[in-house]
């Protein structure tokens, strides 16, 4: 996703344990980030141990949202890892 100086935009990036975490958490949060491109646009990738997360918006708030969205698909996707991964 390029840049556009006229509307709010953030770039994401996460750094994960492991390629096979950060890939399960990628997968985990991949259908809500389809479904989330109303409002905001946003691209998603993944590099080994990174996620990278690239968006932009009309107006602050909307990108506010969408920011606190992923935060929270990526906490509960992780969280949800962890526990499935100590047993």
């Amino acid at each position: 996703m390029e840049k556009n100086n006229e509307n709010p935009y953030f770039e994401l990036e996460l750094k994960f344990e492991d390629d096979e975490m950060a890939k399960t958490i990628y997968n985990s949060i991949y259908v809500e980030h389809c479904d989330s491109q109303i409002r905001s646009k946003c691209d998603m990738s993944i590099v080994d141990n990174v996620i990278k997360i690239c968006g932009s918006a009309e107006e602050v708030s909307i990108l506010k949202a969408s920011v606190y969205s992923y935060i929270r698909w990526i906490k509960t996707a992780e969280n949800i890892y962890e526990i499935i991964n100590k047993r």
